[in-house]
């Protein structure tokens, strides 16, 4: 017990501290620990040979990627397409031992990816958006989100507190307690993860709007330390991390034995880093249907007494009126959100909102299949 005592973490202020002045530039990942080494940064795809590079330049993210990457995370299928590299190691090493090294080495690679971005990409578009005005801090700023804080505390917390577990491997065989006092900090992927689609667009936008910003992006893309691959590839790595935290970790955990010592952390910090991944993915959904619902106001109009961000669209379809002065039944549009019903009318010329609000209806009491009585506008 007087081992695991000296073995404290940093406490919830210095991560706050650090938070807050993330935005400030930080020391390359390989200042924080003697022991810590950056080997070149994984990535989802393989590094190509230099003809290969020099032939095809920095390898960009399709938009079938971006939205099939989308759908794994929404879905939690990812679970099953990422697959764990193995990272045997000659001698009898403890199999759980082989898998927190693998850990160790995945996270050196991660924090110098993290580096890149925040430290090159960022603070060098930054600059650049300062001095020559070329294109708006602001938009810099939306692409890269919460990257300095998440650089900062993996370069500064996680990583550190993983290489100084593992140097006194012998005396504390042990990783779950660090883990589980941790990972809550993971939840802050979600404001990444929520922003980067939204992100992925601005990219594009201003790679193909900017001369000067698609210049300074081909430099940097350019050096050894990007390995030829694109900003877009470099951006994905963090939507990746946690889940490949959860894979590692379930594996971890069942490599242990059953009476491990480690056993009960490992397993809460597993439950802790899964409720991360949820959290990520509540925020994807939570995005999506901002989204949806931005854009049915949109083809309303945007009329002020409609317009909520609270408010959930249930289902929405045309339906037929049938009128005694008419002989034939004229098209109409409804609308049924959680606290109301629009009774519309499609418009004619369709510049800007597709459809006119005739009837409000308060859904408050509805049932399927009654029939309140509201006289409906032609």
């Amino acid at each position: 017990m007087e081992g695991a005592s000296k073995e404290k973490l940093a406490s919830v202020s210095d991560l706050v501290t650090v938070f807050e002045n993330s935005r400030a530039p930080g020391a390359a990942p390989g200042a924080h620990h003697a022991g810590c080494r950056s080997p070149p940064p994984e990535g989802p795809g393989e590094k190509p040979s230099a003809g290969e590079a020099l032939e095809s330049g920095p390898r960009t993210v399709s938009r079938r990627y971006l939205s099939s990457l989308k759908n794994k995370l929404s879905s939690g299928a990812w679970r099953k397409s990422c697959q764990l590299s193995s990272c045997p190691e000659p001698g009898t090493q403890e199999p759980e031992k082989r898998i927190v090294q693998e850990l160790l080495e995945t996270e050196q690679a991660y924090v110098a990816r993290l580096h890149l971005l925040d430290q090159v990409f960022f603070q060098e578009l930054l600059e650049e958006a300062r001095s020559s005005k070329a294109f708006p801090e602001d938009v810099v700023r939306l692409i890269f989100s919460n990257i300095s804080s998440i650089y900062q505390f993996h370069a500064q917390f996680f990583l550190p507190e993983l290489q100084r577990r593992l140097d006194d491997w012998s005396a504390t065989p042990r990783i779950g307690d660090v883990i589980q006092k941790l990972a809550p900090f993971l939840k802050m992927y979600s404001e990444y993860v929520k922003n980067f689609e939204r992100a992925a667009e601005l990219l594009a936008t201003w790679t193909d709007k900017s001369p000067r910003f698609q210049e300074i992006l081909t430099r940097i893309q350019s050096r050894e330390a990007s390995g030829s691959l694109s900003l877009q590839h470099h951006m994905l790595e963090p939507v990746q991390r946690v889940p490949r935290y959860e894979l590692l970790l379930k594996e971890y955990v069942q490599k242990l034995p059953a009476q491990a010592p480690d056993r009960a952390d490992a397993q809460k910090a597993l439950d802790l880093i899964f409720s991360a991944a949820q959290h990520s993915n509540a925020a994807i959904k939570e995005m999506e249907r901002l989204q949806d619902l931005w854009e049915v106001y949109q083809r309303l109009g945007l009329e002020d007494d409609i317009v909520d961000p609270s408010n959930a669209l249930l289902r929405e379809g045309p339906v037929l009126k049938i009128s005694f002065r008419r002989r034939d039944p004229t098209e109409r549009y409804l609308f049924l959100f959680n606290n109301m019903l629009l009774y519309c009318v499609p418009r004619v010329i369709q510049v800007g909102a597709h459809f006119q609000v005739r009837t409000r209806i308060d859904v408050a009491g509805m049932k399927s299949g009654s029939r309140p009585a509201v006289r409906l506008s032609d």
